[in-house]
């Protein structure tokens, strides 16, 4: 397994580090696949059920609007509280939850695998994040429909699986995701 991988990154963690392995630790791990996380799970938070509760779509468009804020400015790996940079888990934690996680993560890099890497890299990833953040914000007026702030959610899931895996034809197809919550938002906005 090399670096380039999502499972190589957590080895590489793992024998990097001792005794305690901070929250910084593993997002300057990760490089700018840091923002792939961070982009997930408010996304995540909105298609599954915890969606429908109200303003839970509000605060995770308004946090993913703030992660691609940071990753449009160029930045390598997202900026985070000082609180939350310094929390910490054990070597052996760390340890095994890679290896519990290992065969899910094996699944994943089989159906997402580094391909057209420009669109996940440098200067474009930037433009990518921009378009993102504005799509992000675009769930604050589509949480008047039941489950309307799940399309742009979606549509940053993708978007954030593909800059985690550097897999650009995934980033593409939450581009054209991400195009459809403008078609979604159109209609929202015209109905009212």
């Amino acid at each position: 397994m090399t670096s380039s991988t999502i499972s190589g990154l957590l080895d590489k963690l793992v024998e990097d580090t001792q005794n305690e392995v901070t929250v910084e630790d593993v997002v300057s791990s990760f490089e700018e696949r840091g923002f792939g996380p961070l982009l997930l799970i408010p996304s995540l938070m909105v298609i599954l059920p915890t969606g429908a509760i109200p303003g839970v779509p509000s605060i995770c468009g308004i946090t993913l609007f703030l992660v691609c804020i940071q990753l449009a400015a160029g930045k390598d790996h997202p900026w985070l509280p000082k609180a939350l940079r310094e929390r910490s888990v054990s070597h052996d934690k760390l340890k095994k939850a890679t290896d519990k996680a290992r065969p899910y993560i094996s699944k994943m890099e089989k159906l997402f695998t580094p391909r057209f890497t420009a669109m996940a890299k440098k200067p474009i990833r930037s433009v990518i994040a921009g378009i993102s953040g504005i799509v992000a914000l675009s769930m604050i007026p589509l949480e008047v429909i039941p489950f309307g702030a799940a399309l742009p959610a979606f549509a940053l899931a993708l978007t954030a699986i593909g800059i985690a895996y550097r897999d650009g034809v995934v980033v593409t197809i939450g581009l054209i995701a991400q195009a459809s919550t403008g078609i979604l938002l159109y209609q929202v906005v015209a109905m009212a």
